[in-house]
């Protein structure tokens, strides 16, 4: 049985899972927006209150010390200590899906060293090949953003060894990971 072309979009916009072609969640509030857009021209920036100095994530619209309003972006230090490391073995999310036929996808929790305590992708590749089995809380890494395939910015961890000053250095980790292009269902429409 073929399908109209008006019939495929209905399909692709009520049915994920027959998408061809499946992206990262791109719903923001617009104070993920705002963090997108923090985060294009820097390493990592978040929100650092005026009033007390607090550093916020995720991000808020009033101060978690003193609530303050006056929060602005600044560049911020993203290395930090690891806190836990667990692997995604199911999601509801069709892109993660797809991923996790694959392998499990490696989530991190991070206490930076501004104070906060971030979630990110990791890397593991970053950390040699004998380390992920055994990579213990404690363990320095640092994290940074970069715009996923929804053009949203994601956190990233590695190791605090890795090169990330540059841009491109950040854009290889980012592609190794997979974050750069959509899940592709060949039989998709």
């Amino acid at each position: 049985m073929s399908t109209t072309p008006t019939m495929q979009s209905r399909l692709k916009l009520n049915r994920p899972s027959l998408r061809r072609l499946a992206r990262p969640p791109k719903q923001r509030t617009p104070l993920g927006t705002a963090f997108n857009a923090a985060n294009l021209p820097v390493a990592l920036a978040l929100q650092h209150c005026r009033d007390c100095g607090s550093v916020q994530y995720p991000p808020r619209e009033l101060c978690r010390q003193c609530l303050g309003d006056a929060l602005v972006w600044r560049p911020t230090s993203g290395s930090g200590l690891l806190v836990s490391r667990i692997e995604l073995h199911h999601s509801l999310w069709e892109y993660f899906k797809r991923r996790l036929t694959e392998k499990p996808w490696p989530v991190a929790s991070v206490r930076l060293d501004c104070g906060v305590i971030a979630f990110a992708h990791l890397a593991l590749e970053t950390f040699g090949s004998s380390s992920p089995a055994i990579l213990a809380a404690d363990t320095p890494v640092q994290v940074f953003t970069h715009t996923d395939c929804s053009l949203n910015a994601v956190m990233i961890a590695v190791a605090a060894e890795t090169p990330i000053a540059s841009r491109s250095q950040r854009h290889a980790i980012a592609a190794g990971l997979g974050l750069l292009e959509p899940a592709i269902k060949p039989e998709g429409i």
